[in-house]
């Protein structure tokens, strides 16, 4: 105390560090003396609140230490200060009543039954009804801030309960005085925590509606509508229910007059109050006959509906209209869920709601003036385009039980087409048809449907709509939405070929276009497949245009490849060389240069990009295969000089191995003859750079597929690799998670694919065990993760291989000791669960082992940390000998063990 008061006054560093040193003896016995020293009226406000704080942390975390002898001498101390300091400082004042809330929790559980009531009673007769009321509102808050056992908690729920009928009988009387008003609102908002009675609180609730009248309440009051409205045990009392709803209904001139004067906070909180209603009880609401309860839900869904289509934009002028969404797909929900009679009923009772609810939407989604939208931050822009989503969300899924909503989205659009209009509104109209294309289908099967005529409308439209660049963009993907649709009316697909192809040389409109034109080509490949000399033209102005984005033109070079793979087979390679001469030139003139240089960086990436295209996008027999056999011929010289030209550049690698993959996978056999000079190339590169994709690509490429037909060749790959990512792992492991990662998952693939490889002696199993044991402690997620698989992977040949038994068996009790230090603290807490897999192939391979190996390795004190006990030790061995066959029970164990290691008590966290 005395060290605190010669610095308290001292600068800012020096009184933070006295607070904390404070802080820090607030576990010491003598805190009890020093709190009460301090909550004199000659100290600093600053001392004062820290005696408070002592009391409180010696009420709240020590309770266990008061002697019960002295419990009525504390109860009496500590409401004579609370009454000392009811007029302030009110930092002080809060404090104490936080300890008497903490006080009255703990002691309503054996010295002072009733404690709640005697605490009204004591601080209302000595004047003090304001301090009552906030130690009421406290006491909840701290019930849910102190741990106490499950025990405990059931008692003080059921005493609180018990003390309800008091806490609402005293709120009431202080609600009547304008003063206390406030504060006995947030007691009953507080309360709410132990389920206020409903009966007993429909007429509090019901002069709350008064209450919102009051701007200085308005938010508080709607705290507690919306907390008391979603209380579970309201849905046993529909007829209070119905009587609040009513009240709410009365909120609508309210709702009106605030969506007039843009006053927002009014409008989101009424708007909180109508949704607690609709999520709650929707079933409630959907199964009335009465005409006049049946009047309110229409009035409620309009209010609603009024909030969903407040004026201005999300989320720069209002920021609560998408809360409003969730309702809309929950209504509908329960809608055709009812049995059907009853749903069709609803159905046409409530099919205008939706149809407004369309046009509110397409009003909602406009984007704003291009200046304004200029003015918009980023964060703003993305939460926009995120709304719109949601927005098209919502209609595709009533669109699938109302029908009729697409004629609203027609009407719109013909309106907009009929008379001038803003573009937003058109563009807003054209996204809303895009949101809805999943839910189109052929005519044929569904009779009656004019939804074949209106799409057709639709794009037939969209080359004369307005020269708009957002416009634009969504017309185009609105092609693409449609794909399938247009796959059975060809007459419409050229048409919007046409479209696509027109903009694709657009810097802005490419992505759309492109992306499109993407989707028409996988669905309507058979269809666009005979004009694909005329598709050519277009393709070729944009891969020489340089403001067009490499990811555009390889996608559009996949797309035409695509259509490839339809074409007669005499007519594929005239095609192939076609679209891919250029290429082909470019990374022959790319491959000779001498060294590589920054600015052909792209070239270079593109011109793989175009290649790969190929290999991946044409899809043929490996028979037919010949013309793609041919362009590997030509490119295989100039690619095997990129890589080594390029060969310090990874992404350069990365896209090179994805060629050969894809050539790999499309060609089949045909590739037989290339596969021996493709090892040894990508080997090479290894030994000089260590990049994970060519791990990769040799795990993917070469072991999945050539692993049985060519075990000596992968084999001595394997070996390469593996001795090279030695070299990597004793210089710096840690500094190449990627590589471990890869690593470990292509001796995993190994092990799976062909594990007579690994069998082999010269494969090295004890320097990759070695090496997966000193990986198992980095702190990388998926490393980690991977790591753990191969090593689950190989000790579960343990039995079918004496290479795979020396090898564990020579460092068993190295690799329990690793694990058992990564299970302790080392490896990350995330990993755990993958590590402790391993103990299901250690417990059924080598149990006896296991056993003797974990004793006398958890034998050693304080390993693996200081936290574990021995008794905790001896506990863990037993239940992972005993649950040998228990897969998730061994997690379990392995988990609560780590827990324990890493300091926690794990009895508290179950």
């Amino acid at each position: 105390k005395q060290w605190y008061q010669r610095r308290v006054r001292a600068d800012k560093s020096v009184r933070s560090h006295a607070e904390t040193w404070l802080l820090q003896q607030q576990n010491l016995p003598i805190s009890w003396q020093a709190g009460w020293s301090l909550l004199q009226p000659e100290k600093t406000v600053e001392e004062q609140y820290f005696g408070a704080h002592f009391i409180h942390h010696k009420i709240s975390q020590c309770w266990n230490t008061i002697n019960i002898e002295h419990f009525q001498n504390l109860l009496q101390a500590l409401f004579q200060k609370l009454m000392d300091y009811r007029k302030g400082p009110s930092i002080v004042r809060t404090r104490l009543c936080v300890a008497v809330a903490a006080f009255t929790l703990h002691a309503m559980q054996g010295p002072w039954p009733g404690a709640i009531g005697h605490t009204i009673k004591y601080l209302k007769a000595q004047g003090g009804v304001e301090i009552a009321l906030q130690v009421l509102v406290l006491i909840p808050e701290e019930f849910t801030t102190i741990t106490f056992t499950a025990q405990s908690k059931s008692i003080i729920r059921c005493q609180a309960k018990e003390a309800v009928s008091q806490v609402l009988q005293f709120i009431t009387e202080c609600h009547v005085v304008p003063e206390f008003r406030e504060v006995s609102l947030k007691v009953f908002n507080s309360w709410i925590t132990f389920e206020l009675p409903v009966q007993e609180s429909v007429a509090l609730v019901d002069k709350m509606f008064g209450d919102l009248q009051d701007l200085s309440l308005f938010d508080i009051v709607v705290d507690c509508l919306v907390n008391f409205l979603r209380q579970p045990i309201t849905m046993s009392f529909p007829n209070a229910v119905w009587e609040i709803i009513s009240k709410v209904a009365h909120l609508q001139p309210m709702l009106g007059q605030a969506l007039q004067s843009d006053d927002m906070s009014i409008c989101q909180g009424i708007c909180q109050i109508l949704l607690a209603i609709t999520d709650t009880y929707t079933k409630l609401l959907l199964n009335t006959s009465r005409p006049d309860r049946i009047s309110l839900i229409s009035c409620l869904i309009g209010m609603v509906l009024e909030c969903t289509g407040v004026p201005g934009h999300f989320p720069v002028d209002e920021n609560f209209s998408d809360t409003t969404l969730q309702f809309w797909f929950n209504f509908g929900d329960d809608i055709i869920s009812e049995e059907s009679d009853h749903s069709k009923r609803l159905l046409s009772m409530y099919s205008g709601v939706f149809r407004k609810l369309v046009e509110v939407l397409i009003v909602k989604i406009m984007y704003p003036s291009d200046d304004a939208w200029q003015s918009w931050s980023d964060d703003q822009r993305t939460e926009f385009e995120n709304y719109r989503k949601e927005v098209g969300d919502t209609i595709l899924y009533i669109q699938s039980f109302v029908p009729d909503c697409m004629n609203v989205l027609i009407q719109e659009y013909m309106a907009c087409q009929a008379r001038t209009t803003s573009w937003q509104k058109i563009e807003a109209t054209l996204f809303m048809f895009r949101s809805v294309a999943e839910t189109v289908y052929d005519e044929t099967t569904n009779e009656g449907s004019n939804t074949g005529q209106i799409i057709s409308t639709v794009i037939e439209s969209l080359p004369s709509l307005p020269a708009h660049p957002k416009i634009s963009r969504t017309a185009l993907l609105l092609c693409g939405a449609y794909s399938e649709w247009l796959r059975n009316h060809p007459e419409r697909l050229f048409p919007a070929v046409k479209v696509l192809l027109s903009n694709v040389n657009d810097v802005a409109l490419a992505p759309s276009a492109v992306m499109a034109f993407r989707d028409l080509c996988i669905e309507c490949t058979d269809i666009l497949a005979p004009e694909l000399g005329l598709l050519m033209e277009p393709f070729f102005t944009v891969y020489r245009n340089p403001k067009i984005k490499n990811r555009e033109k390889i996608r559009l070079c996949w797309s035409l490849c695509t259509l490839c793979s339809q074409v007669p087979s005499e007519d594929l390679a005239k095609y192939l060389a076609a679209i891919l001469s250029p290429s082909c030139s470019r990374i022959k003139e790319l491959s000779v240069k001498q060294t590589p240089l920054k600015e052909d960086h792209n070239s270079v990436k593109l011109e793989l990009g175009m290649i790969n295209s190929a290999f991946h996008g044409v899809s043929v027999p490996h028979t037919a295969a010949q013309p793609l056999l041919e362009l590997l011929k030509e490119v295989w010289d100039p690619l095997k000089a990129v890589l080594v030209l390029w060969s310090t550049d990874e992404v350069i690698i990365d896209e090179l191995t994805k060629c050969y993959w894809h050539a790999i996978n499309t060609l089949g056999p045909l590739f037989d003859p290339y596969i021996e000079p493709l090892v040894d190339m990508l080997c090479q590169c290894y030994e000089k750079h260590q990049y994970a994709c060519l791990l990769e690509s040799c795990a993917q490429g070469l072991l999945n597929i050539y692993s049985s037909e060519k075990p000596d060749l992968i084999a001595v790959m394997l070996q390469r690799l593996s001795n090279t990512t030695f070299l990597l792992f004793s210089r710096a492991m840690s500094d190449h998670p990627d590589v471990v990662q890869a690593f470990f998952s292509l001796h995993l693939c190994a092990l799976r694919a062909q594990p007579q490889i690994v069998y082999r002696r010269e494969s090295n199993c004890k320097a990759v065990l070695r090496a997966a044991m000193t990986a198992v402690t980095m702190q990388e997620y998926h490393t980690v993760k991977e790591v753990s698989r191969w090593l689950v992977e190989f000790v579960g040949h343990y039995p079918n291989s004496s290479t795979v038994e020396e090898a564990i068996t020579s460092q068993f009790t190295f690799l329990i000791t690793e694990l058992l230090r990564g299970i302790g603290t080392a490896s990350p807490s995330s990993t755990v669960e993958f590590l402790g897999d391993l103990f299901n192939p250690l417990c059924r391979m080598c149990p006896d082992q296991l056993g003797e190996t974990l004793r006398a390795t958890l034998a050693t004190e304080n390993f693996p940390t200081k936290h574990i006990t021995r008794k905790s030790k001896d506990l863990f061995i037993q239940s992972i000998l005993k649950s040998s066959h228990q897969k998730r029970r061994l997690k379990v164990i392995v988990k609560e063990f780590s827990l324990e290691c890493r300091g926690y008590n794990n009895q508290a966290i179950r």
